[in-house]
């Protein structure tokens, strides 16, 4: 079978060259760009996903606020199970405690500054406190109060993900442990996982006929957009379907063809289906995101895809959660400075703002409590060299 011609990038050695390259050769190149300690390409992703957000909440219908949210959904679920496979790789073991420590460390003093600034200026202001909402919030549990009771649109609204994400932090790495020593069975339990809850949507639609509040916002009509991100770093982690993967990756065209698929599914889906969107998109987005961003990190050497790993879009996607966290709540503000302006003027106004708030949190707030996460991380993998020496398989990898 004649190999295809396809331009490799090694960013450890800082060269490029092009040729016929083998299935192994694809492999390699596509492993050393994963194998980084951080993977520059994701960066961008996640910049991209947020301002989805940021654009759909200034006010602009056209932008994907919700495909933005599943791109961090898919995302997540990519980058928790890579780290975990790593881990598990390097030390033939995996920390829970470890794990939940670091995520604690990452999520909660950010999220936790976020809640108690947004009561305050509440009860400054004067304004009411939705308090079984923010409540829910405070307990990540506001994705059901979503789904169930609607959204109430305030300051909370958007913790519905953040929710989201907590729940399947809690979940997924016991089950992870429980299946690390055999790959092939964790990918069987995770296609299995998707298609039920494919399965689940579609008897919620058809025999219950549930809201698509109810399908938007619950974790567990949302869940498979995490797994779909477990499921393609286990399947690299193996080192299956690389035919597959070159195809995909065989020219740059061919990210505009998923690119195209993904866009197509988002905006003329409902013309097959009045509730498109939560029987199918739900199901075909996340596999397509995932396809983009397997094909962004390949081609990140590539002078199309360059710009994805720019110093801005690596800053954006750094700050990327406290961008999230505060966008809320600094949109309006920018609308309200510059209402007497032109809308390009109220948008970079809001975007000033917003990134202007989040740097702040991400600086003052987010890495002082990340330094404190790598310390710990340090010292467990200082620990797990010398565990290792005397004979102890049960080593306590970083992440």
């Amino acid at each position: 079978m004649p190999h295809r011609e396809i331009e490799i990038g090694d960013r450890r050695q800082g060269r490029r060259f092009s040729g016929w390259v083998s299935k192994e050769a694809f492999a390699s190149d596509l492993q050393s760009k994963l194998s980084l300690s951080h993977i520059p390409a994701l960066d961008g992703i996640r910049a991209i996903a947020v301002f989805l957000v940021i654009f759909y909440h200034f006010g602009f219908a056209w932008a994907p606020g919700g495909l933005g949210v599943t791109m961090f959904f898919v995302l997540s679920g990519f980058l928790i199970t890579w780290l975990l496979l790593k881990e598990n790789g390097k030390y033939g073991d995996v920390s829970l405690k470890g794990f939940y420590l670091r995520r604690v460390l990452r999520i909660f003093p950010a999220f936790y500054v976020y809640w108690a600034a947004l009561v305050f200026l509440l009860l400054l202001k004067g304004k009411d406190v939705l308090w079984p909402h923010a409540v829910s919030a405070f307990f990540y549990v506001s994705d059901y109060y979503n789904a169930i009771l609607g959204d109430p649109n305030n300051g909370f609204s958007h913790t519905w993900s953040l929710a989201i994400e907590e729940q399947f932090y809690l979940l997924w790495p016991p089950a992870f442990f429980l299946l690390r020593k055999d790959l092939k069975k964790m990918t069987r339990f995770l296609v299995i996982l998707i298609g039920a809850v494919w399965l689940h949507r579609l008897v919620l639609y058809f025999i219950f006929h549930v809201d698509q509040a109810y399908f938007y916002a619950s974790f567990d009509t949302r869940m498979d957009a995490l797994m779909v991100g477990c499921l393609f770093a286990t399947l690299l982690k193996r080192g299956a379907l690389y035919s597959f993967w070159r195809a995909l990756c065989s020219n740059f065209f061919m990210t505009f063809l998923v690119a195209a698929a993904l866009i197509c599914s988002m905006r003329f889906g409902h013309l097959l289906l009045p509730r498109y969107r939560d029987v199918v998109a739900f199901a075909v987005d996340p596999v397509l995101i995932a396809l983009l961003m397997v094909q962004l990190i390949s081609f990140s050497n590539h002078s199309g895809a360059r710009w994805i790993e720019s110093p801005l879009m690596r800053f954006l996607g750094r700050i990327s959660y406290s961008l999230y966290l505060y966008q809320q709540i600094t949109l309006d503000l920018g609308h309200k400075l510059f209402a007497n302006k032109s809308v390009v003027i109220q948008l970079l106004a809001a975007v000033a703002v917003t990134v202007a708030v989040a740097s702040f949190s991400y600086y003052v707030i987010e890495r002082p409590f990340l330094k404190l996460k790598d310390a710990r991380s340090n010292r467990s993998a200082r620990a797990a060299v010398m565990n290792d020496v005397v004979g102890d398989i049960n080593i306590t990898g970083v992440a």
